[in-house]
């Protein structure tokens, strides 16, 4: 493996967040007057805001956004503070073996950066991670590269050095548009859907496979 650098989603992929995602974009258009749909809302997790409520509301929810914005990461804030947020079992485990075989570490995710910093240092992440990408600082999020790609520039590395993890079409879909590794964790691969370079069913299979490269 000629990798140099790691770039994990977040959700999904390193914690156990996404009903808590949903129970908090629930309870932010609830609080304004929106129905909602759980289920419909559920497998649009990992795109980006923005993204999320014009593919269930249209163009329109977007005057609203800054509102049900703050009510959401409210509502999140919350959750992970009650303990409705956890890291995937062997998420330390793997970072640790990863950071001992030289690599980089980079979180690019779809939440806002104010966000991803303050979940990192809260489930104790924090140390083993070299940079921290949101969604906030690009102006397409996935599926779109954009995100990866500035993760990989600010690495200084090339695409073809770098493992892309995620939970979803949404991180390997991109991934291999830029050329990097993909590697898909915590899901299964859909029939129709596009293929990673790598398949894990849980993110702690990962270790084995990393314990077991020449280095």
């Amino acid at each position: 493996m000629h990798v140099k650098a790691f770039i994990f989603d977040l959700d999904g992929t390193l914690i156990d967040s996404v009903e808590a995602h949903i129970r908090s974009w629930a309870y932010a258009l609830r609080k304004l007057g929106f129905s909602v749909n759980e289920e419909k809302l559920k497998p649009l997790i990992g795109l980006s805001g923005k993204d999320i409520l014009t593919k269930l509301y249209g163009q329109e929810i977007l005057k609203y956004y800054i509102n049900i914005r703050k009510l959401k990461d409210r509502a999140f804030l919350h959750e992970l503070s009650r303990g409705g947020v956890q890291l995937f079992p062997g998420v330390i485990k793997l970072l640790k073996i990863l950071k001992n075989h030289g690599m980089r570490i980079a979180i690019a995710s779809s939440t806002p950066n104010y966000l991803l910093m303050h979940i990192c240092d809260y489930l104790g992440i924090s140390d083993y991670v070299d940079l921290i990408v949101g969604g906030d600082e690009v102006s397409r999020g996935k599926p779109y590269p954009d995100l990866f790609i500035r993760t990989i520039k600010l690495l200084g590395i090339k695409a073809k050095e770098v493992a892309i993890v995620g939970d979803t079409i949404y991180d390997v879909k991109p991934a291999n548009e830029v050329g990097a590794i993909s590697i898909l964790v915590n899901n299964i691969i859909g029939d129709n859907e596009v293929k990673p370079k790598y398949h894990f069913r849980y993110i702690h299979s990962m270790i084995g496979w990393v314990l077991s490269w020449n280095v």
